[in-house]
């Protein structure tokens, strides 16, 4: 780890995890893009609009039908007109069935009467409705009040133009001078309170001659109302997700957010200290990601674990093996300065080239060793066919070793036997399994035979040679590092002893297997020793 380099510090102990906080973000945008999305009552509200619209258009053709039948009477010239006292009376007499503002203008635009205005000896007084006094609201009618005024803040309602105030005059009434001349309309406004107000504008005619205009009012409070209780009940489903979603959102915490904080805990402490290796929480038993991510931080663990075990047993393995030759070295050249008789040195010059020649030998193959594990990692691997590989193995150590009648492959030519793998470091197992073998075979009648053949979805290779069995209780420790046990006639220092287990890697790297075992006669007397390879099938696409 560099200078530079920042490890960020690992904090179990949150108020909030930043997990829960991304999990409810997520959660509540999508809610709250839904809940603004039924708060936006518009169409809703529009369409109560056009329907009161609708209802106040045929309630005004009926009062102008009533004052164009009873509220007229003729003049000198015989002629129909509107009269004031007599409008009044159909209006009153029609109030109690239709609660509507009334205001009637006359042919010649004047105003004739106004149902929400009394007229007294001061003047004529305009009546408007007020909304009730906050104090004398009930404690449910104040929330739904406070409510209703947050609610009227949210951009949610359908724009609507505010209702004219300065009436001096018919024209400043909507639709009242179109109604004289024949037509209808209607409107929808804001009154000075902020309440909707519904408008019709009618003619009052008798057959096709206009009489005079009615307009008819009506509070669209009803509308307000029903538009807020369905806010209302928007919000009310709104709080209730909300409950939901903050629930489910630490249910998540704890399932998910809590266990990886548990993992990143205990990865900070095996690397601070290795010897808490087993202190990864097993969430195996989650059939989740969780249980992978656990199981896979125990195994890797594990791994590194045996890893700095192997490293360290590897380099106290390398000082004990270099110590040897470096012993004898060093004795050899004390004693060759103080022996004087030539042929004494020569003896003693024989002993130190050999024993550099061992040490040039040793560190060889501890260099090719110790870049055996980086080097399986990064090889690439392809699908392999054992029979043809292991013939030409064979013919090319038949050839190296000059074993012409003493190496013999027993694969069926017509056989195909694929694993997946590389050709180079499974083709050296193979090589050196014939290689220790042939230095143990005797020279007259000495045979090594490869066979292979499929079990179970496994590729079996059996290599067996006919030379001395191996030392009881030796089977597994040929396979251990700088381990050798050679044949008494060969010179000591030869081998290293790292060929097998150098071997016994490749294969583990592989998914395979190797062991080796003592093979035995009819008579129960050696016959050899059998090495044993196991790799697992790989089906040819």
């Amino acid at each position: 780890m560099g200078p530079d380099t920042v490890t960020p510090m690992i904090r179990t102990k949150r108020y909030i995890s930043p997990i829960t906080l991304r999990i409810l973000a997520v959660n509540l945008a999508a809610l709250m893009i839904l809940a603004f999305g039924l708060l936006y009552t518009g169409q809703y509200e529009r369409g109560l609009i056009k329907q009161a619209q609708t209802s106040l258009l045929t309630e005004g053709r009926l009062l102008s039908a009533a004052l164009a039948g009873g509220g007229t009477r003729a003049n000198i010239k015989g002629d129909p007109i509107l009269v004031k006292d007599l409008s009044l009376y159909m209006l009153r007499k029609l109030s109690d069935r239709n609660p509507l503002r009334t205001i009637v203008f006359a042919k010649n635009g004047k105003l004739l009467l106004d149902s929400n205005q009394l007229v007294g000896p001061g003047g004529a007084i305009e009546m408007v409705p007020l909304d009730p006094p906050y104090n004398s609201l009930s404690p449910e009618e104040k929330i739904s009040y406070i409510l209703q005024k947050a609610l009227n803040l949210i951009p949610t309602r359908i724009r609507l133009p505010e209702y004219p105030r300065k009436l001096s005059n018919i024209t400043n009434y909507p639709g009242m001078y179109e109604a004289l001349r024949g037509n209808e309309s209607t409107g929808a406004w804001y009154d000075q309170n902020g309440h909707i107000l519904l408008t019709a504008s009618l003619p009052v005619q008798n057959l096709k001659n206009v009489l005079g205009a009615v307009m008819v009012q009506r509070s669209g409070r009803q509308i307000e109302q029903a538009v807020h209780k369905v806010q209302e009940t928007v919000i009310d489903l709104f709080l209730w997700a909300l409950l939901t979603t903050l629930l489910l959102s630490v249910y998540l915490t704890e399932t998910i957010g809590i266990p990886i904080l548990r993992l990143a805990a205990a990865a900070e402490r095996v690397e601070k200290s290795l010897l808490l290796k087993d202190s990864i929480p097993d969430f195996s038993y989650r059939m989740d990601e969780i249980g992978v991510l656990s199981a896979g931080l125990r195994r890797m663990t594990t791994a590194l674990y045996e890893r700095i075990n192997s490293i360290g047993s590897f380099a106290a393995d390398v000082a004990h093996e270099i110590k040897n030759p470096l012993a004898s070295l060093k004795s050899a050249v004390e004693t060759f300065s103080m022996v004087g008789d030539p042929a004494q040195q020569k003896k003693l010059m024989a002993i130190i080239t050999d024993d550099v020649e061992r040490l040039d030998r040793l560190i060889t193959d501890i260099s090719a060793a110790s870049r055996l594990d980086s080097e399986i990692n990064r090889a690439p691997k392809t699908i392999i066919n054992l029979a043809v590989f292991i013939r030409k193995i064979v013919e090319r150590e038949i050839k190296n070793l000059k074993l012409q009648g003493k190496l013999f492959l027993d694969i069926p030519k017509n056989c195909n036997f694929f694993v997946s793998g590389n050709e180079t470091q499974l083709g050296q197992v193979i090589a050196n399994i014939i290689q220790n073998a042939a230095s143990f075979i005797p020279q007259n009648g000495g045979k090594i035979t490869v066979s292979c053949q499929t079990q179970q979805e496994k590729i079996i290779i059996h290599l067996d040679n006919n030379g001395p069995p191996v030392t009881e209780g030796k089977l597994e420790t040929i396979f251990e590092r700088f381990y050798s046990e050679r044949p008494p006639a060969e010179r000591f220092g030869t081998h290293s002893g790292l060929g097998l287990s150098i071997s016994r890697q490749i294969i583990r790297a592989h998914k395979g297997a190797i062991f080796a075992r003592n093979l035995t006669a009819e008579n129960d007397r050696p016959a050899g020793v059998r090495f044993t390879i196991i790799l697992p099938a790989e089906m040819k696409k």
